[in-house]
């Protein structure tokens, strides 16, 4: 497996990704640690449907109730977040809470 430190990664990214096209795996370090590794992308084989059909017969997430208003759900205030929180806080906590 080849390695590469962060800043050789952002200087050569398409010679590395010429790497990944062949089949090479590349390990990203920062100050000689393991960050990321890139590596060929495989598909599991499924298409779209047939996959988000197989997360709803596992539970994992739910059918659409109704179509998406994509203009509605952009028009939508975002989310404040509190000072002093982070996003993955809230939702860690949300999910033990189980909602």
């Amino acid at each position: 497996m080849k390695s590469a430190s962060v800043s050789e990664a952002k200087n050569g990214l398409s010679a590395l990704l010429d790497e990944v096209r062949r089949g090479e795996t590349v390990l990203i370090t920062h100050h000689g640690k393991p960050v990321a590794r890139l590596e060929p992308y495989q598909s599991l084989g499924l298409a779209d449907d047939e996959a988000a059909a197989a997360l709803v017969r596992r539970g994992v997430v739910r059918p659409p109730r109704a179509r998406l208003d994509v203009e509605e759900f952009l028009a939508r205030p975002r989310p404040r977040i509190g000072e002093g929180l982070s996003a993955s806080e809230i939702v860690v906590a949300e999910r033990s809470e189980g909602l």
